[in-house]
């Protein structure tokens, strides 16, 4: 997907129609003239899309006793650390039970990728699923 941009007679204007009742406040509505070209909506299908961003979702089970914050509870396990050119470019914690007991960082061991999963609180877990979104983009060429 290539995005477009949005192309206008007038980008940056708008029309101001004062709410009634509301001193100061007012509705705003795009007033751009013609339109020549509408351009790629934005949102996250297009976005991933465009940049070639690939989402997957990992799940591991969590189980530990009651102990210190910043013990690694468990490791997810990613894949290998070089994924077809791609890079690890975020990690977010999508699913699980307890989440607030958790925090996530990621390490790489003997080439494979992990989402460390770390305690940030000192409760006990028991078997508790976690669901791991890592977000990969292509490695850019200079």
């Amino acid at each position: 997907m290539v995005l477009q941009d949005r192309i206008v007679e007038n980008p940056w204007r708008v029309t101001l129609t004062p709410v009634a009742g509301e001193e100061n406040t007012y509705d705003m509505t795009r007033n751009e003239g013609e339109v020549t070209q509408e351009g790629t909506q934005i949102n996250a299908a297009n976005l991933i899309s465009a940049f070639g961003l690939v989402r997957e979702d990992y799940t591991g089970t969590v189980t530990y006793e009651a102990g210190t914050v910043g013990t690694r509870a468990t490791a997810v396990n990613l894949g290998t650390a070089s994924k077809s050119g791609m890079i690890l470019v975020g990690l977010v914690i999508v699913g699980a039970t307890n989440a607030s007991a958790y925090q996530i960082q990621p390490y790489v061991s003997s080439g494979t990728v992990y989402a460390g999963i770390f305690r940030a609180n000192t409760g006990a877990v028991t078997g508790a699923s976690i669901t791991v979104r890592a977000v990969w983009a292509p490695v850019l060429e200079e």
